[in-house]
């Protein structure tokens, strides 16, 4: 199995999780918040062949057995979405929190793929792109037919779901495959019940409802629930040929949706998110992944120190972390 992790993604959550923990309130304590979050949860990935971790008594042997290790990270702005939609991921540069840490995270990761030099481990890293484009090229187009497993909890990556593509989900603790694809993607009514939809269509339904986070507006008037009763009922683009099918869709008629599926509004959004969301299609502007890589040499006396004497992890048992890169090393060099 291919263990491809969304870097910049676990850094955050390592950083916002252990500095509470930590205590940090200097610089130096940020920075190495982020890098020790990181650090662990790629290794204690590596070590659990991305499954999560066990609860007493139910062990749960891996599925997979990690033969290789991407981690991914970007750098900078977006700019290639950005000229399609300017105000795209803009809403994080004005929240002070994440201005003043972003130093003290990307400070961080430089800790670690510095050591990371050491392992048989490969580093994708982008300026002024998307991770989520890199590690999409990984799972797509980097060994064909090898089952793949993204460690994210961006929900972009859901898309991918199927065949030999599956997430695991660090804050949920679950992989998502294609057998409980519809427990995980699905938006639920006030009842709990889920609304349904073809695993095919995920990206219309993110396409049609928007991403607060990434500050995408989606169709004017569609909420998840909404999205989701549209795509459940037929392919997004037959509303555009008959806005009255919306109301058939969601069990009563909106004003605001039918209005926008009239204007053409709706045509346009779903064009747009289709172009900025769409993991296939931002594969394409990636001919080669050269200029992104760097692939560390295993070198185990050194990897051995920089964990023992750096990173100094707190949850891992530093001998069953080398043995388990050494393993990489070998099955990389078979």
């Amino acid at each position: 199995m291919h263990l491809v992790v969304d870097g910049n993604n676990i850094a955050w959550a390592g950083f916002h999780s252990l500095r509470r923990a930590m205590g940090a309130e200097t610089p130096e304590q940020y920075v190495r918040s982020a890098g020790l979050g990181l650090t662990q949860s790629v290794l204690g990935l590596i070590l659990r062949a991305g499954e999560p971790p066990p609860e007493p008594g139910d062990p749960h042997p891996p599925q997979h057995e990690v033969s290789r290790v991407t981690v991914v990270f970007d750098e900078g702005r977006p700019l290639r979405r950005r000229t399609i939609y300017p105000p795209y991921q803009t809403g994080r540069e004005s929240d002070p929190s994440f201005m003043e840490h972003e130093r003290h995270v990307l400070a961080g990761i430089a800790g670690f793929i510095e050591g990371m030099r050491h392992a048989p481990v490969t580093i994708l890293r982008g300026v002024n792109t998307e991770a989520d484009d890199l590690v999409a090229w990984t799972v797509l187009e980097d060994n064909p037919g090898v089952h793949a497993r993204v460690a994210s909890t961006d929900r972009d990556f859901m898309q991918l779901v199927g065949g030999e593509t599956s997430i695991y989900s660090p804050v949920k603790r679950v992989v998502i495959d294609a057998a409980n694809f519809h427990e995980h993607a699905s938006p639920k009514l006030s009842d709990g019940t889920p609304v349904l939809f073809p695993r095919e269509r995920y990206l219309d339904y993110r396409a049609a409802s928007g991403d607060a986070s990434d500050d995408l507006p989606g169709i004017p008037g569609v909420g998840a629930v909404t999205a989701a009763r549209l795509v459940a009922y037929g392919p997004l683009d037959a509303y555009f040929d008959d806005p009255t099918l919306a109301a058939e869709a969601c069990g009563r008629r909106s004003a605001k949706v039918e209005a926008a599926f009239r204007s053409g509004e709706a045509r346009e959004v779903v064009a747009r998110n289709r172009e900025l969301m769409d993991l296939r299609r931002a594969v394409r502007h990636y001919p080669s992944m050269a200029e992104y890589t760097t692939q560390g040499t295993w070198d185990e006396g050194a990897f051995a120190r920089w964990l023992r004497d750096d990173v100094r992890p707190g949850n891992l048992d530093q001998d069953a972390v080398v043995q388990a890169v050494a393993k990489l090393a070998v099955d990389r060099d078979a």
